[in-house]
């Protein structure tokens, strides 16, 4: 048995370790778990509540990006809306334009009418007082050689000839 002796022996050094161990678990026990639980407590209450505030700002982050894509799909529509308005205002304004230049068209068609009109007469009265002269000239000439009738038309289409070759002066 003296083999089995040896390996069991009792020293007061493994007593006194193991009261020491109690002794400072003790003292640990009042003067420091509590306060390291409290601190781990915090700690945990602190990260929780970090969690929170970041899950309730991205909660609000989404609120927001879907109210400002909201109000984007709005501006859009505005947009298009103000473009459409724009357009068929341009388009009145267009053609009241073209209305308004049709108008002083149809005015100045009108003028240009009545001037001709005006020149036409004017350039008859002109005629007339041509022929008028070439008239007398023609009679004139008539008078002077006294013709027979072969004659006298000889002379009328000379003078027609003559009249032709002349310009007319407006």
């Amino acid at each position: 048995m003296s083999i089995y002796t040896q390996l069991i022996q009792f020293d007061w050094s493994y007593l006194m370790i193991i009261v020491n161990v109690i002794i400072l678990y003790l003292i640990m026990k009042k003067f420091f778990f509590e306060k390291i639980r409290n601190f781990m407590q915090k700690r945990q209450d602190s990260i929780t509540q970090a969690i929170e505030a970041a899950d309730k700002v991205n909660f609000d982050a989404e609120n927001l990006r879907t109210e400002y894509e909201k109000k984007l799909s709005g501006l859009y529509d505005e947009g298009r809306e103000i473009l459409k308005n724009s357009k068929i205002k341009a388009e009145t304004h267009a053609r009241e334009i073209i209305c308004q230049a049709e108008q002083r068209a149809e005015k100045i068609k009108r003028q240009a009418e009545v001037e001709i009109e005006r020149q036409k007469r004017a350039a008859i009265e002109d005629m007339k007082d041509e022929i008028a002269a070439l008239s007398i000239l023609a009679a004139e000439k008539i008078i002077e050689k006294q013709l027979n009738a072969v004659e006298h038309q000889a002379v009328i289409n000379k003078v027609l000839n003559e009249t032709g070759k002349i310009k007319w002066q407006n």
